[in-house]
């Protein structure tokens, strides 16, 4: 393209600008706001439509972004962002269809991983018919998280994802984020909360689990402070183990900021179930490189932490170390009242076998059918809310599946030879393990945006030896 040319593109694209923001104000004036802002909104999907058909990485760009900030917008635009994901996941699953039609390979979708995630859905229809489910939109909105997300993810990600370069990315975007939700966090603790996350603490429930003794358990732009120190947790590990083989500078430096941030993330969540993600994590990764001499030094200091915290009163004028240290007192009055939760539940469940139904607890069950026994119980743990719903029968093939899972990612772990992905493996494989066991204590395995994170990290993990994150595959594109 000549001089002349590109002069006169310029000159139409300026053009092009000022008649747009013209008829926009023209608009407004006439018609208001709403006219305008619909037609603003049908031209940015539009776009976004146009670069996900010609880059399908597009899909995952706005899948990542959607999966951090969605949930925080809401205390500050009044807009449906409920459905996102579910939105995004399709749209990528249709426009890859199309796009692709003639040259698609179903065969990723032959992987046992896949199957299994596929049974674990088709078991959520099944429990529609559950004699003791109450509402089919308290069905709808919690099989979301505990399956639907995890069947498109797997369905898309084992379809599109397949290069090195989809790895790198999926990566960076998960850590600048996280490390963008660290620095609010930071905000929060030390300028203070702005006007949209102030009334979201003076909602009923919020205050009085957000601030303990004046002090602010930090919850960043996430769904509260228990999601925010477990995802940053989880973040920390992977980041830190990523580093040790990094081969690039800048990348590592790159981990290392994130690793640390993250830490101290956690710290300022005052969230002591996400402490299990690390200390779990690491045991993991010594376990998985053989250093059984590390194992015993790490383990060493794990007993003497311990000691610390159970027989002493150091540290106890920091509050993450004094809320850390009520974790292992076993008169807490918040352990007990979880015992006591326990308790009514496995009495409800003896009786009733397949459980109350999906979303027949928690938030679901208190907004749909609030004057339930399940909808009044706490369920904090995430595998008690699997016991309530799904019963023993469905919390047992819940443990199967992941264990399965777990399985096909050690086996693929073993078979590879390339440290450096090797290693990249291991990092996912110790960050799963550690929101695994944390779930026991919080609802962190299917919340957002861990669960995304770990349904992709699963997608990387069980993938085929010819499909492992490697140059040699092809990219999406």
């Amino acid at each position: 393209m000549n001089l002349k040319s590109q002069q006169v593109k310029t000159i139409a694209s300026f053009a092009a600008v000022i008649a747009a923001a013209l008829l926009v104000a023209l608009l407004v004036v006439k018609v208001g706001i709403m006219l305008p802002s619909a037609l603003f909104g049908c031209a940015v999907v539009a776009v976004i439509a146009f670069k996900i058909a010609k880059d399908i990485r597009w899909g995952f760009y706005l899948l990542m972004a959607a999966n951090f900030f969605s949930v925080g917008l809401t205390r500050y635009v009044s807009l449906p962002l409920g459905l996102t994901i579910d939105i995004i996941l399709l749209l990528l699953f249709f426009i890859f269809f199309i796009k692709e039609f003639k040259n698609i390979s179903w065969k990723p979708l032959a992987n046992p991983v896949f199957i299994a995630v596929t049974i674990w859905m088709l078991i959520n229809i099944f429990e529609l018919a559950n004699p003791e489910a109450h509402s089919f939109e308290a069905w709808f909105y919690a099989m979301r998280g505990v399956a639907l997300y995890f069947f498109l993810a797997l369905l898309v990600g084992y379809l599109c994802l397949h290069h090195k370069k989809d790895f790198n990315w999926f990566i960076t975007l998960w850590f600048m984020f996280s490390i963008i939700g660290a620095l609010w966090g930071m905000k929060q603790l030390f300028i203070g909360l702005d006007a949209g996350e102030k009334a979201w603490l003076n909602v009923p429930g919020n205050l009085s689990t957000h601030m303990l003794f004046g002090k602010l358990r930090v919850f960043s732009f996430y769904s509260d402070s228990g999601q925010f120190g477990a995802s940053q947790a989880h973040t920390a590990v992977v980041a830190s183990i990523l580093a040790i083989f990094e081969k690039s500078r800048m990348r590592k430096i790159f981990y290392i900021l994130t690793a640390l941030l993250c830490f101290y993330g956690m710290l300022i969540s005052g969230t002591r179930g996400a402490f299990a993600i690390p200390v779990v994590g690491f045991f993991t990764y010594l376990l998985l490189i053989k250093n059984f001499k590390i194992v015993i030094a790490g383990s060493t200091v794990l007993a003497v932490v311990f000691f610390i915290l159970k027989f002493t009163f150091i540290g106890q004028g920091n509050s993450q170390i004094s809320r850390l240290r009520s974790s292992l007192d076993p008169n807490d009055a918040s352990l007990q009242v979880r015992i006591t939760n326990q308790k009514k539940l496995a009495e409800y469940l003896n009786v009733h076998w397949l459980g109350g139904g999906v979303g027949s607890g928690g938030y679901w069950g208190q907004r749909f059918s609030p004057n339930t026994f399940l909808a009044n119980l706490a369920l904090d743990s995430w595998y008690v809310r699997i016991a309530a719903e799904y019963g023993y029968v469905g919390l047992v093939l819940y443990l199967l599946m992941l264990f399965f899972i777990l399985y096909h990612a050690f086996k693929k772990i073993n078979a590879e030879h390339n440290p450096e992905v090797k290693n990249q493996l291991m990092a996912l494989f110790c960050g799963l393990t550690g929101v695994m066991v944390a779930s026991y204590g919080n609802q962190v395995f299917g919340q957002l945006p861990t669960g995304i994170i770990i349904y992709l990290s699963i997608v990387f993990l069980t993938q085929k030896e010819n499909e492992i994150i490697s140059e040699n595959a092809k990219s999406i594109s």
